[in-house]
């Protein structure tokens, strides 16, 4: 039993402060400590004496419990755990006269042996379902509001990605409640909330949160491309070499904006990921970009990883005493510079083509017959009709656009003949300039000397279009790229014997040269100048791509020459790698692996790739660590920036679309 002093009544605290409300901690001290037993004031007058309470009685009933502030007995059991409010549990006994007779009466009550079951077991569950039953309520109704609002984010998080997916712009110029047109955001969350009951409650009676602000936006919008973000640099992380990718563009803010694309090889394949866009509209110098480049690659964890840097020809990129490329081999010896072959391949046919006269005026009239057609809705609808497809634009810079329109005008020729025609034949129906140039193509196009031009570059660009298109995807090696740029090379040289079928067919078609061109020994002339097209493209071939020579020992994996290397090993292919990246590499081991892979049937003319997926799958790549490393290494260096290309496509149509003034964070979010 437990005596307590009359200052310390805990009875007289439990009727005025439930014990249900108590926390579990309390009411297990409480319970701990036990009953107080006090000595109580107790008297009962009769006319011949006096009767008192007998402290004795606590311990004849084990249940009884006293007040002394109320001078009264209770029920130990039923004051903690009772749901009645009889005289032993809420008002107290005072009446000595039929204390035992009461007392007996209670303890035989069943509310009263549910109260000492309930006091007896407290405490053998666990702890959180003794919660009491306002608290549990409590943890319920939170529960249920946070799954709610997390639902609710969850769809504005959809919305997000769904818009940024589709490439549509998230604001409107009148978000007002009375606005018939809200922007695709709010109008696509006001879609989605008729179909969904939880959806439609939020935006309509959220006084706090609704997620429609524009700064809300903003923050969904950062919050996926973290993650986004944080998913790249897991790869990376995982990645063991990476080779950096960077472009600048102007947007059509004005802003000169970096592109910063990654290139990296995982269990999946080859990766190339677009991290942002920086503005370097302040300072485009070599120092400023390469010093910003490098901090970006701090910043990603993968600066001990580079191993090859791409660019364009840009002097300020390429140049290998003050480049980019040169300030950065400084704080990463390794990183070998690889000029972009796609760039490469268009400087060989524009460069190649330009040097000629006859070659440039040729183009030049190309370019004037797609542009009369893209000035006027009426030309335009007049070929669709005809011709039934349209001329593409030539850009200056881009000559797989100059290949597409010499292979669409030499496909659809006699259609343009009648295009051209059908305005001189109906001549009343159209202005003076689209007749007068009708008439004028007309003749270009039964001329021996565009037609001769035309037949020639088609066959040119049959070829060097599916390496471009080679060259500009990231699924081939760089051994397999500069094999298509030798196969080219043959073939273009290839060309100088058809001189005389496409002389002979040209004439067929239109007839001999006439004009100024037809004196003299006219098929020597266009045999000499078919031969100084061919000449000048194969000298710019040879030229610009010389530079390959640093990459001899991608030939390593060159599953052509296998059964050839099992007889000679390249020697100067893998001194060839030892000198650019002899640090990643034990020479002996990889000699031998080298060799072993080369006699091995399961890999015989198998790629790169095929040989990094075979040493993965079948569990090699610690077995032969070094043989995995190369073809690491191999499968890292890139062959183009096509992909830093890819993302000023994107860049274009968010600034275009969305809104020119997007902020720079938002802006590479976005994208």
């Amino acid at each position: 039993m437990a005596h307590v002093s009359d200052s310390d009544d805990i009875v007289a605290k439990l009727l005025t402060e439930s014990f249900s409300r108590m926390s579990y901690t309390d009411k297990l001290e409480l319970i701990t400590k036990g009953r107080p037993t006090p000595q109580l004031n107790l008297v009962k007058k009769t006319k011949r004496f006096e009767r008192h309470f007998n402290i004795g009685n606590y311990a004849r009933y084990n249940w009884m419990t006293g007040s002394t502030r109320e001078q009264k007995l209770y029920c130990w059991d039923c004051l903690l755990f009772g749901a009645d409010s009889g005289s032993w549990a809420r008002d107290g006994y005072s009446d000595l006269g039929s204390l035992s007779k009461s007392a007996h009466r209670h303890q035989n009550a069943s509310g009263h042996l549910r109260a000492t079951i309930r006091l007896k077991t407290f405490g053998d569950t666990r702890i959180e379902l003794q919660l009491d039953e306002q608290q549990r309520r409590g943890v319920i109704l939170h529960n249920e509001k946070v799954k709610r609002n997390r639902g609710i984010l969850k769809r504005l998080i959809n919305c997000v990605v769904y818009l940024g997916k589709q490439e549509c712009p998230f604001r409107g110029h009148d978000e007002s409640v009375t606005s018939s047109n809200k922007g695709n955001y709010i109008e696509l969350l006001d879609l989605v909330a008729e179909y969904d009951s939880d959806l439609h409650t939020h935006l309509a009676t959220s006084t706090v949160f609704t997620g429609t602000s524009s700064r809300i936006q903003n923050d969904l919008i950062s919050a996926v491309a973290s993650v986004m973000t944080d998913s790249m640099k897991e790869e990376l992380r995982k990645a063991p070499f990476v080779t950096v990718m960077l472009d600048e563009t102007t947007d059509i803010s004005n802003v000169a904006q970096m592109s910063y694309v990654l290139r990296y090889v995982t269990d999946d394949g080859i990766k190339e990921r677009f991290f942002k866009y920086e503005d370097v509209t302040e300072d485009k110098r070599a120092e400023a970009i390469a010093t910003r480049l490098l901090e970006f690659l701090r910043e990603s964890g993968c600066i001990d990883k580079v191993v090859a840097q791409c660019y364009d020809g840009a002097a300020v990129m390429a140049s290998g005493l003050n480049g980019v490329q040169a300030k950065v081999k400084e704080t990463i010896p390794q990183a070998l510079f690889i000029h972009c072959y796609a760039h490469i391949l268009n400087l060989v046919l524009s460069k190649g083509a330009s040097k000629i006269r006859e070659c440039k005026v040729f183009f030049s009239h190309l370019s004037g017959l797609a542009t009369f057609f893209s000035r006027s809705a009426k030309r335009t609808k007049l070929l669709d009709d005809i011709c039934q497809h349209r001329l593409p634009r030539a850009a200056p810079t881009r000559w797989c656009f100059h290949s597409r329109l010499v292979c669409t005008v030499a496909e659809k020729t006699r259609e343009l003949r009648e295009v051209f025609e059908h305005i001189v034949d109906h001549h009343t129906e159209f202005d003076d300039e689209t007749v007068h140039c009708s008439d004028g193509y007309i003749t270009l196009l039964t001329s021996f000397d565009f037609s001769f031009w035309l037949k020639t570059f088609h066959a040119i660009f049959s070829y060097s279009d599916v390496v471009f298109e080679i060259l500009q995807n990231k699924g081939f090696d760089m051994q397999f790229c500069l094999a298509r740029v030798d196969q080219l090379q043959r073939q273009i040289e290839q060309e100088k014997g058809n001189f005389d079928s496409v002389y002979d067919e040209t004439q067929a078609l239109v007839g001999p040269p006439r004009g100024r061109g037809a004196q003299g020994d006219v098929r020597a002339r266009y045999r000499e100048l078919h031969c100084s097209v061919i000449d000048s493209l194969l000298t710019q071939i040879s030229n610009r791509f010389s530079d390959h020579k640093k990459l001899e020992f991608l030939a390593l994996l060159y599953p052509q020459q296998f059964g050839h290397y099992c007889n000679y090993f390249p020697t100067a292919a893998l001194n060839s790698l030892m000198e650019s990246y002899g640090g990643y590499f034990d020479q002996p081991r990889l000699h031998t692996e080298l060799a072993v892979m080369y006699g091995m049937s399961d890999i015989l003319g198998k790629s790169s790739a095929d040989i990094h997926q075979f040493l993965l799958k079948k569990g090699l790549s610690e077995s032969m660590k070094q043989m995995y490393t190369l073809s690491c290494i191999i499968l890292t260096i890139p062959v183009s920036t096509a992909s830093v290309e890819r993302s000023f496509s994107a860049l274009k149509r968010i600034k275009s679309y969305s809104r020119s003034t997007t902020g720079q964070v938002r802006l590479s979010d976005l994208a």
